[in-house]
């Protein structure tokens, strides 16, 4: 059926790169959980920079123009504004958004923030699209889903 697992590394499909990662918890910007304190908060820390570097790594591999980005959890906050700001900080991270400013990916989408915002950008401009499906649904119900020309 030409399935390809983005976790087994990029692929390219009609001149548009896929990189693919889980992604994390740990929240945003300057809120963002830091390693220190018991060894447990550290081991979560270190899962969350071992997705970033996951995703890094499949994002060093696509040399084409057009990239795009495939995570579960959120890369940035905007995205999950909308959603109870206590629980922003399992809802994503923005270690995962150094990657794809890094390689600058031309589009980002993720899901898991179900009552999140549809839109938002990287620090450097990157789209970053929530397409989980009870937002796409509340957005358009006759057409939850999106639509992206790269």
């Amino acid at each position: 059926a030409g399935l390809r697992l983005l976790e087994d590394g990029p692929t390219e499909v009609a001149g548009v790169g896929f990189a693919g990662a889980k992604g994390f918890c740990g929240g945003f910007d300057k809120h963002m959980l830091q390693p220190w304190g018991e060894r447990t908060i550290k081991q979560f820390v270190a899962d969350a920079v071992a997705e970033s570097m996951h995703l890094e790594s499949a994002l060093a591999k696509l040399r084409m123009e057009r990239k795009l980005a495939v995570l579960h959890y959120a890369p940035v906050k905007g995205t999950v504004e909308g959603e109870p700001l206590e629980i922003y900080p399992y809802l994503g991270s923005s270690r995962m958004a150094e990657p794809l400013d890094h390689f600058g990916v031309s589009a980002v989408v993720h899901g898991h923030a179900h009552g999140g915002s549809p839109e938002a950008r990287t620090a450097r401009g990157i789209p970053v699209y929530n397409v989980a499906l009870p937002l796409l649904r509340k957005r358009n119900p006759q057409q939850p889903f999106l639509v992206l020309t790269l």
